[in-house]
């Protein structure tokens, strides 16, 4: 997709547990996993082959205004259109696909602005959970869990650790029960010492989701 004044850069993400389409008339999952994923497109155009829950795809640049999302099995049976807010010109979102059969929608997270020291971030994209803690531990130990900040439904909050942060652990949830932990390295096994800054990120970033049966519910990623 063309890149101007006029566009925004957007990733995608697949939060919604099971993404449903009607096959022979009845609600059936599509976008199942690794070994029958969907295509994504967006105002028609595929910007993923690889869709379903937990997936992110990098940055694209697409235009401004409002979106139209489909998630399509190699048969054909599909999820959307699912229609955006309006996105605003020269901004960074997120887009998360929520909800369950047929009420599927997408929640537009403003991207936080880029620091150069080490910061956490949660995106808080669970229509089940009104509000979730967040905070930090230490990673060679799983201990010390402190929390650092909480979010809403549909918002993402950011907090900043200092220049730099080794050791560092992210978690979601209470500090004694929480909904899913991950390290650094379990993000990106090349970040062995679980620092921040590593390379061109400085952000951990983690996403609340509803969950998938017993499974953490809480995924992440590295950001700049």
């Amino acid at each position: 997709m063309p890149s101007g004044p006029s566009n925004v850069s957007v990733r995608f993400v697949d939060g919604a547990p099971s993404l449903e389409a009607l096959v022979n008339g009845t609600p059936q999952s599509i976008c199942v996993g690794v070994s029958a994923p969907c295509y994504l497109q967006v105002n028609g155009q595929t910007v993923s082959q690889l869709f379903y829950y937990g997936t992110m795809t990098p940055f694209v640049s697409v235009p401004a205004g409002t979106l139209s999302l489909v998630a399509r099995d190699v048969v054909g049976y599909a999820v959307g259109p699912i229609k955006t807010t309006t996105l605003s010109a020269g901004k960074r979102y997120t887009l998360v696909a929520v909800g369950a059969y047929p009420a599927y929608s997408v929640v537009a997270f403003e991207e936080p602005k880029s620091a150069s020291g080490a910061q956490v971030s949660l995106y808080e994209a669970s229509p089940s959970v009104p509000s979730a803690d967040f905070g930090r531990f230490a990673a060679s130990s799983r201990s010390n869990f402190t929390k650092l900040g909480s979010a809403h439904f549909g918002t993402v909050a950011t907090v900043a650790l200092g220049n730099r942060a080794s050791n560092l652990g992210g978690y979601v949830g209470s500090t004694t029960a929480p909904l899913g932990a991950l390290t650094l390295k379990q993000i990106n096994s090349f970040d062995r010492h679980d620092v921040l800054p590593f390379h061109q990120a400085a952000r951990l970033s983690l996403f609340l989701f509803d969950p998938v049966g017993s499974s953490s519910p809480v995924f992440g990623s590295l950001d700049r």
